[in-house]
C-alpha cells in the first residue's frame, strides 16, 4: 500500500510563521502563493535566486512573475506536483529550477493555497543527486546479501542493570543520532566492539558497511595497503587490478578501529589527513579519492597517556576524541554479574549440549567477589569452564575452583570471602591467601597425576601458559 500523502493545513502556515523559515522547516527555495495565484510570502532564498525584492514579489500575480509555475494546478488538482521546471524572465535574466508544488488546507480540508520549495536549482545537480543515489543503491544491496559487512550487536546485546550499563547505553543513544568520530575506552574485555557495532546498527549508516580492523593485527608493511588499497602494479604479488582499502569498503557506512593505540607512529599522520580531508590515495594512485565513512576508534589503554609518553600523535587524539565513551570494568558494575552470568548459561547449554538451569547462591556470590581484571570476557571463560565440568544441572562453586583461584600474567591474585570445602582443615587463624596458595598446589599436583607428568596437557588442562605453569612449579617447590 502506498503511503498517503501528507497534507499541509492552514494551520501550520499562519501570519505568524510563514516568515519564518525555521517554522517551515524547509533549505532551499520556499514560496507561499495563495488560491488567487498571488504570492503571500518567499524567504530569502528565493530573493537571492530570481533577484527581486520580496516586497516586489509579495502582494503580485505568479503570472506577472514567472512563466512555467505549477502553483496553480496544483492547487486545482488538490495533488502535490514534483520534478517541474519553471523558467521566469525578468527584466532579461531567465530561471530554472527543479520544483515541488505542495497544496495547503484549511481545516475543513479546502485548499487556500500553495506552497513551492525548490528540490533542484539545476540539471547538473539533479544528475549527480541520481548518480550518487545510484551508488548509495548498489552499495545498500551488496551490504545486505554479505552479513559479513554487518553489524552484529544492537544495544540489547549489551545486558546489565547497573546505573554504570543505562549510563553507557545513553551514550551509545547520543552517539548514534550524529556522524562525528567516536572514541572507545576500556579495559579488555569489556566489550568495545559490541559498544561499535551498537552505535552503527542505531544510526542512519546501518544499511551501509561496518568494517572491523584490528590495527594490532595488521603488519607495519601492509598498513597504508590494507587502510587506503592500491592500484595494480604497485608492488609485487598485488592483485590484477589492484585493490580497494578499508576506507573505501566503508563508504557511507562505518569503519571501526580496533585497538587503535597500536596503530605504528608512521601511520597516524595518515590517519589524521583522511579524517580531515575525508579522502584517501590509493598505494601507487596519483588520484584523491573521496569517502564518506564514520570512524569508530576503540583502544584498551588512555590514549592521553600515551600521548604524554610520546606513543600517540596529539592532534589524532584530539580529532578521535570528539565523542568519547569510557567502558566501566566488570568490578565497577557487580549488579551485571548475575544477569550476564544468566545469559552465559543459556549460550554455552546450546553450544555444550548441557541442560545446566541455573547457578547456586554460594558461587554467584563467589563470582561477584572477584575482581575480574579480565572483565566480562574472564567472567564468560569461568562460566563456559565451569560449565565442562559440571556435573549437574546447577552451576556450583566446586565448578568454578576445579582447577582452583588462577592468578593473571599480570600477577594480579584473585580472592573469596568464603574458604573452599578443601581448605576445612585449616583453622580460622590461618590465613586466606595461605589456604588458597594450598588449594592452587594441591591443583597443579592433581592436574600432572592426571596428565602423567605432561607439564604442557597439565598446563592446558589448568587453563594457564607453560611458563605460568613452571613459575608455579618452583613457587611451590613442586618436584615432578
Amino acid at each position: 500500500m502506498d503511503k498517503p500523502e501528507r497534507r499541509i493545513s492552514v494551520s501550520e502556515i499562519t501570519s505568524e510563521n510563514v516568515t519564518s523559515d525555521e517554522m517551515l522547516g524547509q533549505a532551499g527555495i520556499v514560496a507561499y502563493i495563495d488560491k488567487r495565484g498571488i504570492y503571500r510570502y518567499v524567504n530569502q532564498e528565493w530573493v537571492d535566486k530570481t533577484g527581486i525584492p520580496s516586497e516586489e514579489a509579495v502582494g503580485a500575480k505568479i503570472t506577472d512573475i514567472l512563466s512555467g509555475s505549477e502553483a496553480m494546478k496544483a492547487m486545482k488538482t488538490k495533488k502535490d506536483i514534483s520534478g517541474v521546471m519553471y523558467y521566469r524572465t525578468y527584466k532579461g535574466r531567465e530561471y530554472t529550477a527543479f520544483t515541488k508544488y505542495r497544496p495547503v488546507r484549511r481545516e475543513d480540508g479546502e485548499i487556500c493555497g500553495c506552497l513551492a520549495e525548490s528540490i533542484f536549482e539545476n540539471m547538473g545537480e539533479a544528475a549527480s543527486f541520481v548518480l550518487k543515489f545510484s551508488k548509495i543503491r548498489e552499495k545498500e544491496g551488496k551490504t545486505a546479501s554479505n552479513p559479513a559487512l554487518t553489524g552484529k550487536y544492537t544495544i540489547d546485546s549489551i545486558l546489565g542493570i547497573s546505573g554504570a550499563t543505562e549510563r553507557l547505553k545513553e551514550q551509545i543513544i547520543l552517539a548514534a543520532e550524529t556522524n562525528a568520530v567516536c572514541l572507545i575506552e576500556g579495559e579488555t574485555g569489556t566489550g568495545k566492539e559490541l559498544v561499535a557495532h551498537a552505535i552503527h546498527n542505531l544510526s542512519s549508516r546501518n544499511s551501509f558497511p561496518f568494517i572491523r580492523v584490528n590495527c594490532s593485527a595488521i603488519p607495519e608493511n601492509l598498513m597504508e595497503s590494507e587502510f587506503f588499497g592500491y592500484e595494480e602494479g604497485s608492488f609485487t604479488g598485488g592483485l590484477k587490478g589492484g585493490r580497494i582499502g578499508k576506507f573505501e569498503a566503508a563508504d557511507h557506512g562505518s569503519l571501526f578501529l580496533d585497538e587503535i593505540n597500536a596503530m605504528n607512529i608512521t601511520m597516524q599522520p595518515k590517519l589524521l589527513r583522511v579524517l580531515q580531508e575525508h579522502e584517501i590515495e590509493r598505494v601507487g594512485g596519483n588520484e584523491s579519492i573521496p569517502v564518506d565513512a564514520r570512524i569508530i576508534a576503540a583502544s584498551n589503554k588512555p590514549l592521553s597517556s600515551l600521548v604524554r609518553t610520546g606513543e600517540f600523535r596529539q592532534d589524532l587524539y584530539y580529532r578521535l576524541n570528539i565523542i568519547h565513551i569510557t567502558i566501566p570494568p566488570l568490578r565497577a558494575r557487580q549488579e551485571d554479574i548475575e544477569i550476564l552470568t544468566s545469559s552465559f548459561i543459556e549460550r554455552y547449554n546450546a553450544e555444550l549440549e548441557r541442560n545446566v538451569s541455573g547457578i547456586t547462591n554460594e558461587a554467584l556470590n563467589y563470582l561477584k567477589s572477584r575482581k575480574w581484571p579480565g572483565n566480562i570476557r574472564e567472567l564468560q571463560n569461568n562460566v563456559e569452564r565451569a560449565m565442562v565440568v559440571c556435573r549437574d544441572d546447577t552451576l556450583k562453586l566446586e565448578d568454578f575452583i576445579k582447577f582452583g583461584d588462577q592468578e593473571n600474567e599480570l600477577g594480579q591474585e584473585l580472592t573469596t570471602e568464603k574458604r573452599v570445602p578443601e581448605a576445612d582443615k585449616y583453622t580460622e587463624s590461618v590465613s586466606l591467601s595461605d589456604v588458597k596458595h594450598e588449594i592452587e598446589k594441591q591443583t597443579i599436583i592433581e592436574a600432572l597425576n592426571k596428565c602423567g607428568n605432561n607439564k604442557s596437557e597439565a598446563a592446558r588442562a589448568l587453563k594457564i601458559s607453560r611458563t605460568l605453569l613452571y613459575r608455579k612449579l618452583k613457587k611451590y617447590n613442586i618436584e615432578m
